[in-house]
């Protein structure tokens, strides 16, 4: 046997994975062939349901009222202010006025008002209620219903955008209903608007009145209280601010004056310290200059009396010169001179004493003048009292009388606006009785109806394509199990009327021998080409036919091999390896007393066990008369001897076994065989039994040679799409039916030559 390839890792038994595929169309394409009743049956199911639905549903009508929201109401009375602004202040606040209107049209009070306009509590098919009840059971349904909450729930507003429209739709089984519910909404909801309005400023209207009452009281009160308060203080003739203003100048003068004085004093007083000092340097025995005594220097007399004094000094200086001492003119004139200095020294002391007088005269004057100032302070503080009391009153007079006027002038604009009966929100469109309902939209429906149950159908079936986890195709055996795949063998077609027994197994198994020109036949011949071509070094001997579990066609597979093996010249040897439930010798009709058990338990021979069957080059080992321990026997020694005697005798042997995942009869009989051919049912063998079929192969060493895909049917669309575009296409024909493809390039391959 050749060496067996490692198999691939697996876990908890999954296939491996051999990359991402892509969405195979024509794949899905031919499963919605092959199950187009299936989506056929799901369409008409949902469109007849559909349509059943949308016509048994009752009509709604709908009718649209507009209007038109403005931000302003007009002003008639321009400079007249609205009590309430019937519009937003600014541009920032109109979304929330808008979204406030929509709230409002879907009110409780708009629909409370449109209810007791068209009388809808007492409307019973609007309420839904059955007018054949009695009176009590009436009156119970009406005392329950509720009518405002009915007609706010079918109250539908819809802004247009971009502009200051604003739809009102109502949806209702009775379109005369609609059109009136949506009429009544809007005027409802624009008298509203007036009454809120009308109401407010009645009430503002009222609430002034009250208002100038009390104010006029405040004002006639403050008045009085002014008056009295310029009667008690003597301010009837001189207003305030003429009293503040004298005693305010007075201050200033009085403040002046003692000021200067203050400086007179200091001068004084500056002249006195001086003069006491040099008196007080006198006493203390020192000399006295009072010419250096500023008022003695400045005064006239002394002046004079000084000059004199001087004059007769140089006179007596220049008779000093002419006369002797005790002259009696010298004498003369030192007497003068006495005379003048006593005068001086007079004058000096008389400027003394009235440096004294005046010092005391500036002191009084000083100290009167400060009394003075204090009182000036003191009527100045009271005047300030009494102006910061009188400018309470006066602003307080004030202040009511503005509010008094405030309130008139109020009050006379609230009265012109109340007759006033200005809006913002206007009708533009009434609504109209519609003439044809918007619910059901039974056209619509019934072809969304159509398109549904089409993708419904399609989706079931691609969700049954995806569930189906058999093998069907050439990826599934190649990249799911990680087999080449041999080939096909298509369906073999029975007569119609033929049932399933003995009979149409052998017409199956035959049918290569027998329809040589069939497509089925083709198929068979490319599983041998691809058979000779697996191992062309080293051709084979003896191959095993095996399958993953039982009626997949292991042994129709293992005859149409054999024949065709057969056609090519090869003396063939058919053995029928199932020791527990043999069938060959019933497709060959022949006894079963000898075969390969007897062989192995050395009862019989090769020429007594092998059968020559009716196609040439085709010959038959039965399985024998089935033993009660089949897996002992094929186990044995004597067995391996056995098959050895057979390839020695064959070109070809072909071993059809048990199935893998059912006995191990199969997995045994592997190692008296160069390699195995494993078949597969289309659309029938699970991916899971295949890939442990493999797997158990793959763990005693088998060395596979590749998968045969059996049971495929052409016939349908599917099958002819799916298999045609992946092997290629026949250039010829080889008898009825189309012609299947060749594994590899897509034409037929001459077979190696035969050892």
């Amino acid at each position: 046997m050749a060496d067996t390839p490692e198999a691939p890792p697996v876990e908890n038994g999954t296939p491996p994975s051999h990359g991402p595929e892509g969405i195979d169309l024509l794949r899905l394409w031919g499963a919605l062939v092959k199950r187009l009743w299936l989506v056929a049956a799901v369409f008409v199911v949902v469109v007849v349901g559909v349509s059943f639905w949308t016509f048994r549903l009752v009509s709604v009508y709908r009718a649209e009222a507009s209007v038109v929201i403005d931000i302003t109401a007009p002003h008639v009375l321009k400079n007249v202010p609205e009590v309430v602004d019937v519009g937003p202040g600014s541009f920032w606040s109109n979304h929330e006025y808008f979204e406030t209107q929509y709230k409002v049209l879907k009110s409780r009070m708009v629909a409370e008002k449109v209810v007791a306009r068209l009388g809808l509590d007492r409307d019973l098919d609007f309420l839904h209620i059955n007018p054949n009840l009695d009176a009590a059971s009436l009156a119970q349904a009406l005392k329950a219903a509720d009518p405002v909450k009915l007609v706010a729930d079918l109250v539908q507003v819809s802004p247009v955008r971009e502009s200051r429209l604003v739809i009102i739709g109502i949806e209702d089984t009775n379109p005369q209903r609609a059109a009136d519910l949506a009429n009544a909404v809007a005027e409802e909801y624009i008298e509203q608007n007036v009454d809120r309005r009308l109401a407010t400023t009645h009430g503002a209207s009222a609430w002034l009145a009250e208002q100038f009452t009390d104010a006029k009281k405040h004002l006639e009160a403050s008045e009085r209280a002014l008056y009295q308060f310029k009667q008690d203080h003597d301010v009837l003739s001189t207003s305030m601010e003429a009293r503040e203003n004298i005693t305010s100048g007075r201050l200033v003068a009085i403040s002046d004056t003692l000021t200067k004085t203050g400086l007179r004093r200091i001068e004084i007083e500056a002249r006195r310290a001086i003069l006491q000092e040099a008196l007080a340097q006198q006493a203390a025995g020192g000399e006295f200059k009072a010419e250096n005594f500023k008022p003695v220097n400045d005064n006239p007399t002394i002046q004079e009396l000084r000059r004199d004094y001087f004059r007769l000094q140089s006179e007596r200086a220049e008779m000093a010169e002419k006369y002797l001492e005790g002259h009696p003119k010298r004498i003369a004139l030192d007497e003068r001179i006495a005379k003048v200095r006593g005068a001086i020294a007079h004058a000096i002391q008389v400027v003394l004493d009235s440096s004294e007088a005046e010092y005391k005269q500036v002191t009084d004057e000083e100290k009167r003048l400060r009394a003075m100032l204090e009182g000036a302070k003191r009527d100045a503080l009271g005047v300030s009292k009494l102006e910061l009391q009188y400018d309470k009153l006066r602003r307080e007079r004030d202040e009511n009388k503005q509010v008094y006027d405030l309130m008139v002038k109020r009050q006379k604009e609230v009265d012109v606006v109340g007759l006033l009966r200005t809006n913002n929100i206007r009708l533009l469109d009434a609504a109209l009785v519609p003439t044809s309902p918007v619910r059901p939209n039974r056209p619509a429906n019934v072809a969304l109806a159509m398109a549904l149950g089409l993708l419904l159908g399609i989706g079931l079936v691609m969700l049954l394509e995806v569930a189906d986890s058999t093998v069907k195709s050439q990826d599934d055996v190649e990249r799911g199990l990680g087999l080449p795949l041999l080939g096909i063998l298509p369906s073999i077609p029975s007569p119609e009327g033929e049932p399933m027994g003995r009979e149409s197994m052998v017409r199956r198994d035959l049918y290569v021998a027998q329809s040589p020109n069939s497509s089925v036949s083709e198929c068979a011949r490319s599983i041998r080409t691809s058979l000779l071509f697996s191992s062309p070094d080293r051709p084979f001997k003896v191959l095993l036919v095996a399958s993953c579990g039982p009626r997949e066609g292991k042994t129709t597979a293992a005859c149409c091999v054999a024949v065709t093996m057969a056609q090519s010249g090869n003396r063939v040897l058919l053995v029928d390896g199932d020791l527990r439930r043999p069938r060959l010798h019933r497709t060959f009709a022949t006894s079963s007393t000898q075969g390969l058990s007897t062989m192995i338990l050395g009862e019989a021979t090769l020429a007594e066990a092998v059968k020559e069957t009716s196609v040439p080059g085709l010959f038959l080992l039965p399985a024998g008369p089935v033993p009660p321990n089949p897996a002992e026997l094929l186990q044995s020694e004597r067995c391996a001897e056995v098959v050895h005697q057979l390839s020695e005798q064959f070109d070809r042997v072909i071993i059809d076994s048990p199935p893998v995942g059912v006995v191990t009869d199969a997995l045994i009989m592997t190692a008296r065989a160069d390699g195995v051919m494993l078949v597969l049912r289309s659309g029938s063998t699970p991916k899971r039994a295949a890939f442990r079929g493999r797997r158990a192969l793959w763990d005693v060493k088998a060395h596979i040679y590749g998968a045969v895909l059996n049971d495929v049917d052409l016939g349908s669309r599917a099958g002819r799409y799916y298999y045609y575009y992946r092997y290629g296409y026949y250039p010829t024909n080889y008898g009825s039916g189309p012609n299947p493809p060749t594994p590899g390039a897509g034409v037929k391959q001459e077979e190696p030559s035969q050892s």
